[in-house]
C-alpha cells in the first residue's frame, strides 16, 4: 500500500496512507493533512495528490510559493515517484511503498495536522521524529429504556443485595467459629534478584542495494530511450545484475538491449556487404565520438541534439537562468565530455550562480533593515530564481512575507475601524497603504482592493 510521508528537515513528522481518494495538502484546517507552517511559505490550500492510473500525481492548487521536484517547480501537475522527495513550503513530501497490506479505495485515512517544530529540535528528532497529531472524530448515542427493560433491572439490582447479604453474614459467622491461629516464626523470603534486561533482537537493516538498483534501472532505461544500448548494457545493467542476479526488470532490460545490439550489427553488416558507391563518406564532429554500432542517421541527431543543448545553455547563461544553463550543460557532458569546453562552462556557471545568489541575498538584507519590506521581498525571490535549492534565500523571503502580512493586518484593521466611524478619507488612504505595502496573491494585498473599490463609490 503506498503512503506519503512527510519530513521536515531530517525528521518525520507524519505519514498518511493512500487509499485511492484525492488528498488535499495546506495550512487551512479543512486539508486532509495541514502543514501548519505559514513562515515558510505554505498556502491555505496548497496542492493535492490524485489517484491517475497505476499511481499518483500532485496537482499545484495555484499555491503562492508553488511545488517544487529536483529544484524545478511544477506547473500544473507532476506524476509522484517512490522515493522522489517532493518540497513544499519547509517540509518534504515523499512516497513510499508499504507492504504492510492492502488498501480499499473507497475508505478514507485519517485527517492529519502537521506542525512545525522549532530547528534545534529536528535537528535532535533524526529521521524517526514524532507524527504529527491525528484527529479521530468521535459520536456518542443513547437509546431510551422502556418500563419493561426498567423492572427487570431493579429486581436483578435486589436480587443481587440479597445474595451480598448472605455472603457477609456467612463470612461472619465463619470467622467467629475460626480456632485460634497459632503464629509461628516465619523466616524472611530471600531476596528477588532483579532479571537482567535483554536487549530486543536487532530490527533486519533495510536492503542498502535498493536505491542503488532503482537508479541503475532509470538511467539504463533513459539510455534505451535515447538508444545508447551499449552504454546501458556496460555503465548500468551488468553493474546492477551483478548486485541483484534475479531482478526481472533488469533482465527484461538486458535482453531488450541484447537484441537491439544484435540487429544493430547485422545491419553493420551489410553495410559493409553492400557494394561501394559514390556516397561521400560518413564524417564525425569532433568532440562527439560515434558509438559502436550507431547509425549515421542517429549519430547526426545525437550530434544535432548536443550542440543544441550547448546553444540554450550558453543562452540561459546570459539571461543568468543558472539552473537552466546547468542543466542543458550535464546533457552534453553526459553525451560529450568535455566538448568544447562544456566542463569548464559547468564551473564558470556554478561561480556566477554563487555571487548572483549572495549579491541579491545582500540586496535583500539590505532593504530589510532599511524598513523596505516590499523591496526585500523582490530581491529574496530574485535569489531563488538564481538558485531555487537555495535554504537561505527561502527562509529569508518567508522571514519578510510574514513581516509584511503582519503590517498589513494592523493597517487594514485601523482601515477596517476608520470605515465604521464614517471617517472615508482616513479609510481609503489606510486601505491604499495596505495596497501599497503587499503583493498580488497576499491576502490583504485582495482584500484592501475590494474595499478600496467600495469606498471609491
Amino acid at each position: 500500500m503506498p503512503r506519503l510521508v512527510v519530513f521536515r528537515g531530517d525528521a518525520v513528522e507524519s505519514e498518511i496512507r493512500l487509499t485511492g481518494s484525492p488528498v488535499r495538502l495546506g495550512r487551512h484546517a479543512r486539508n486532509d493533512v495541514v502543514l501548519d507552517d505559514s513562515l515558510n511559505g505554505v498556502s491555505r490550500f496548497h496542492a493535492e495528490i490524485r489517484p491517475e492510473g497505476s499511481s499518483y500525481v500532485i496537482v499545484d492548487l495555484n499555491s503562492r510559493n508553488g511545488v517544487w521536484i529536483g529544484g524545478r517547480r511544477v506547473k500544473d501537475k507532476a506524476a509522484l515517484q517512490l522515493g522522489v522527495p517532493v518540497t513544499v513550503g519547509a517540509f518534504e513530501l515523499a512516497l513510499e511503498d508499504d507492504a504492510s497490506g492492502t488498501f480499499d479505495r473507497g475508505v478514507p485515512g485519517p485527517r492529519t495536522v502537521v506542525t512545525s517544530t522549532a530547528a534545534g529540535d529536528t535537528a535532535s528528532a533524526g529521521r524517526s521524529g514524532a507524527p504529527g497529531r491525528t484527529a479521530v472524530p468521535t459520536r456518542s448515542s443513547a437509546t431510551p429504556m422502556s418500563p419493561a427493560t426498567r423492572q427487570i433491572l431493579l429486581w436483578s439490582a435486589a436480587a443481587a443485595v440479597v445474595l451480598a447479604i448472605c455472603a457477609v453474614t456467612y463470612a461472619v459467622v465463619r470467622y467467629r467459629s475460626r480456632p485460634p491461629i497459632e503464629v509461628a516464626n516465619v523466616e524472611p523470603p530471600p531476596p528477588v534478584v532483579a532479571p537482567v534486561p535483554v536487549d530486543p533482537p536487532p530490527q533486519p537493516a533495510e536492503d542498502p542495494n535498493k536505491a542503488l538498483n532503482e537508479q541503475d534501472l532509470t538511467a539504463a532505461r533513459e539510455l534505451m530511450i535515447a538508444k545508447n544500448y551499449t552504454a546501458a548494457l556496460s555503465e548500468h545493467l551488468q553493474s546492477l545484475l551483478e548486485r541483484d542476479p534475479e531482478n526481472a526488470a533488469a533482465l527484461d532490460l538486458k535482453r531488450q538491449a541484447d537484441e537491439a545490439i544484435a540487429a544493430e550489427a547485422a545491419k553493420g553488416a551489410k553495410r559493409a556487404a553492400a557494394p561501394k558507391s559514390d556516397v561521400p563518406a560518413e564524417v564525425e564532429t569532433p568532440g562527439v565520438a560515434r558509438k559502436s554500432g550507431e547509425a549515421y542517421t542517429d549519430y547526426l541527431a545525437r550530434v544535432k541534439q548536443v550542440q543544441t543543448n550547448l546553444a540554450e545553455g550558453k543562452n540561459a547563461l546570459e539571461k543568468q537562468e543558472f539552473p537552466i544553463a546547468i542543466a542543458r550543460f550535464r546533457l552534453v557532458e553526459r553525451e560529450a565530455p568535455k566538448f568544447q569546453g562544456v566542463d569548464a562552462l559547468i564551473t564558470d556557471t556554478q561561480a556566477k550562480q554563487k555571487v548572483a545568489l549572495e549579491t541579491a541575498i545582500d540586496y535583500g538584507q539590505q532593504n530589510e533593515q532599511g524598513g523596505k519590506l516590499l523591496e526585500a521581498r523582490r530581491w529574496y525571490e530574485i535569489a531563488l530564481q538564481r538558485d531555487p535549492a537555495s535554504v537561505i534565500a527561502r527562509e529569508k523571503r518567508a522571514a519578510v512575507v510574514s513581516r509584511m502580512n503582519a503590517a498589513a493586518e494592523l493597517l487594514y484593521g485601523q482601515a477596517t475601524l476608520a470605515l465604521k466611524v464614517n471617517s472615508l478619507a482616513q479609510a481609503r488612504r489606510l486601505f491604499q497603504q495596505v495596497y501599497d505595502s503587499t503583493v498580488p496573491g497576499d491576502e490583504y494585498h485582495d482584500k484592501a482592493a475590494k474595499q478600496l473599490e467600495t469606498v471609491k463609490r
